[in-house]
């Protein structure tokens, strides 16, 4: 297979609804191929659940609100090779990216679990008879990793040695059994030896979904490498729209409508305060997640194998809440100095994150925390400042009282906090991230995934990699693969080292030495031939004091502009909650 462009003889105009990770990586990959795509994403920027949120713009002052890390493990090469492929062109310096390490697990990391205190580096060590947890006497000292290892460590073999035959035969034995009922019927593990494992390993009521989801999560945590983004990981969404063009994205454009045309064309109907679009294209990938696809009433209805797909495909509820304090007191607390990983603990935040961006710093630092599935939808309900309370409340019982080696000062998480933002991905918006109940890939995920006719279906639960980035590229891929051939996914050039890109300038046209390499021949920003040549209509919302004067109705191939944005819904914008607080210190 070749990475050379593959020149269409009709190059196709494609409506992508989603500018999450799932639809930019299809949108470049056609680019790349000599096709035309018009993005429509119904919030006010790109990247889905790849979220940076800066508390200001001085160094380090962010939090991850959705992806923070990326495991070097096979799968993961889709990222990295992604990542290449950008490093190829002239970036912009605030859309440049850089990998760091990203710091999993890091000595001084605590636990706090059944009000026991212990240590929480390499969290998986913890034995039930270390934090009192009663269980048999066989299992009191076993570790949850040891015991971890036994129930699934076959299964994890089974998929290294040949991946596509062993994920054939785990979904076949085991796709119908909850991981829960796994470990009691065919490990024979005791109720309370597998409330110990999810208690200290996972998040509350994991253990309900199917034995491949377990697997291939815990398949994943097993890489020893990991990685982030300097900067924050909304670099590399914003790298992918820069290329892709401003021009082929519509934001605030929430889609109301997608039916088929008699002549083969897709037609897209998409509403903001703004306005409203009707446009006809050649083919149309739904780039979103499965609950926002069921909301599109005006869509056709497929059969019952994919309508079942679409309404019940799970996902899980996200929260993660980041607090910047006037100092990185975690690093500076106990016998060992803390850099990086994360703590563990049955309290309501259940993981402390500590970010390895900005490690030993002297200014102000940024920790977040982070919940799943039973432990984030509880936070659900509260208001942003009695989650924020609860959080500090949280924090306090870990960390007050101690003594900060630094200032030989008693920590005080209520008077160092300067403020506060919390993520809350399900509120307004229909995602979280997919994790199968039992049965789901057997009887969801190929007909969930399956083009109906001239529409095509992307996004990380149509990947047998749920929650991760790379997830969602392969399914794009796959998308794009099954609309115009076997195409090769992005990355460099073969025998091209990553560290010696030949950065070319994406706002030139095309040289010799960049169709030799392969990258794209079309991008957004090199002119008109980018963009969608469709048919169109614009129906702007009537102003309530016209007086002859207003937005005309545009319509037709040949309209002067494509809306760049129709405005989305400004009392009850969809997309992730997100609340920023000040703290008593943030004026200091």
């Amino acid at each position: 297979m070749t990475d050379r462009v593959i020149h269409p003889a009709k190059p196709l105009d494609v409506g992508i609804v989603g500018g999450g990770m799932a639809g930019l990586y299809a949108g470049l990959l056609l680019q790349k191929h000599g096709h035309r795509v018009r993005i429509f994403e119904g919030t006010d920027r790109v990247g889905g659940r790849v979220y940076t949120h800066y508390f200001t713009q001085e160094q380090d002052q962010f939090f991850e609100a959705g992806a923070m890390r990326l495991p070097q493990s096979g799968f993961q090469t889709y990222t990295f090779d992604l990542i290449d492929w950008l490093r190829q062109f002239r970036l912009p310096k605030d859309r440049k990216i850089k990998l760091i390490p990203y710091i999993l697990s890091a000595p001084g990391n605590r636990l706090y679990v059944n009000g026991v205190r212990g240590d929480g580096y390499q969290v998986t060590s913890t034995t039930p008879a270390s934090i009192n947890w009663e269980v048999p006497d066989e299992y009191k000292n076993k570790t949850a990793g040891e015991l971890l290892k036994t129930a699934i460590g076959p299964l994890i073999e089974m998929l290294e040695d040949d991946f596509d035959q062993g994920f054939r035969e785990l979904v076949e034995r085991y796709d119908n059994f909850s991981f829960r009922f796994y470990l009691v019927s065919v490990i024979g593990w005791p109720t309370s030896v597998i409330d110990f494992v999810e208690t200290v390993a996972s998040q509350t009521n994991q253990f309900a979904l199917s034995v491949p989801e377990m697997v291939m999560q815990n398949m994943e945590f097993n890489t020893e490498d990991w990685f982030t983004i300097e900067h924050g990981m909304s670099r590399l969404p914003s790298a992918m729209s820069y290329l892709l063009g401003y021009r082929n994205i519509t934001y605030g454009a929430r889609v109301t409508g997608v039916r088929n045309e008699d002549n083969g064309n897709v037609a897209i109907t998409a509403v903001g305060y703004n306005g409203r679009i009707e446009a006809k294209f050649d083919r149309v990938i739904l780039a979103i997640p499965p609950a926002a696809l069921k909301m599109i009433a005006d869509r056709p209805r497929w059969s019952i194998p994919k309508e079942l797909a679409i309404r019940s495909m799970h996902f899980e509820a996200l929260y993660k809440m980041g607090l910047r304090f006037k100092t990185r007191f975690w690093e500076r607390v106990g016998p060992k100095s803390m850099r990086g990983g994360q703590s563990t603990t049955d309290l309501p935040i259940r993981w402390i994150v500590y970010p390895s961006n900005g490690i030993g710093g002297d200014g102000p630092g940024v920790l977040l925390v982070y919940a799943w599935m039973t432990d984030a939808t509880t936070w659900l309900p509260l208001t942003p400042t009695e989650r924020r309370s609860l959080a500090l409340f949280c924090l306090a019982r870990m960390y007050n009282g101690e003594v900060d080696t630094k200032t030989k000062k008693e920590i005080d998480v209520y008077d160092l906090l300067i403020g506060s933002s919390d993520a809350v991905w399900s509120a307004k918006t229909s995602t979280g991230d997919a994790m199968f109940l039992p049965g789901q890939f057997n009887s969801r995920f190929e007909p969930g995934r399956k083009p109906e006719g001239n529409i095509f279906f992307a996004g990380e639960h149509l990947s047998r990699h749920h929650t991760w980035i790379s997830g969602a590229l392969e399914s794009a891929h796959q998308a794009v693969r099954d609309m115009i051939g076997d195409v090769p996914p992005l990355g460099p050039p073969v025998g091209q080292h990553s560290d010696q890109p030949p950065q070319i300038d994406p706002k030139l046209p095309p040289t010799n030495i960049e169709l030799n390499y392969g990258a794209p021949i079309l991008l957004g920003s090199r002119g008109d031939d980018a963009t969608p040549k469709v048919e169109y209509r614009f129906t702007p919302h009537e102003p309530l004091f016209r007086i002859g004067q207003g937005w005309p109705v545009y319509e037709g191939s040949t309209a002067p502009a494509f809306p760049l944005h129709l405005g989305g819904d400004a009392r009850h914008p969809i997309g992730v909650e997100l609340t920023d607080l000040a703290g008593p210190g943030a004026c200091e």
